[in-house]
């Protein structure tokens, strides 16, 4: 009998739905965040999965901006490559470049805010694929109801809300914001890229 090989499937993660990196920022840090994020122009967040990107109220309701990589923000943009490399290495191995985008600064204000079930697809631009989701807790969660992340990989599950947790996730996993039904939650949201799954 002979044996005709194929190139090894990819893995997708399948053994871990997400990963936290516990206080991977102080309560401080995280207040200079937000202070970084509410000085740029907050704008009605969009949905980017069509080509042409739009407000889908059904869909999302909340508020962002982006944290440009400069002088100021250079040290959020060195910490998270940290933990990235570090959960990366632990947890997925996957081929990653970097950042490739700004940091998206997100605001969930009052009640009904929220995202729904989605992926972190960027596949209609001209950026390397997303492989890896960050997403950043910076409220504490005293300050809000309802707002969770919840991710799914046929079971779903919540991920942390501790003020200056780190969620990683692969960025195919379907997740969601449920609706915030009082108080406001600010996180901050980044995706590292790479070459396509083969």
């Amino acid at each position: 009998m002979s044996i005709y090989r194929l190139c090894p499937s990819p893995s997708f993660g399948g053994e871990t739905c997400f990963e936290t990196w516990d206080e991977g920022f102080t309560p401080e840090e995280c207040d200079k965040i937000i202070k970084l994020g509410e000085s740029c122009d907050l704008d009605s967040a969009v949905v980017g999965n069509t080509t042409e990107p739009g407000v889908i109220d059904n869909i999302r309701v909340s508020k962002t901006s982006w944290i440009e990589l400069n002088d100021d923000t250079e040290w959020i943009y060195q910490r998270l490559g940290k933990i990235l490399r570090c959960m990366n290495g632990m947890y997925w191995k996957y081929d990653i470049h970097g950042f490739h985008e700004h940091l998206q600064y997100t605001v969930y204000d009052g009640s009904g805010t929220h995202y729904d079930w989605h992926v972190d697809n960027n596949m209609l631009t001209d950026l390397p694929p997303r492989k890896l989701s960050m997403s950043i807790q910076l409220s504490d969660p005293e300050d809000y109801d309802g707002g969770g992340l919840e991710i799914s990989d046929g079971n779903i599950v919540e991920a942390s809300d501790n003020r200056g947790d780190v969620i990683v996730f692969p960025s195919y996993r379907v997740h969601r914001v449920t609706p915030v039904t009082e108080g406001i939650r600010r996180s901050l949201v980044v995706w590292a890229n790479g070459p396509a799954f083969r």
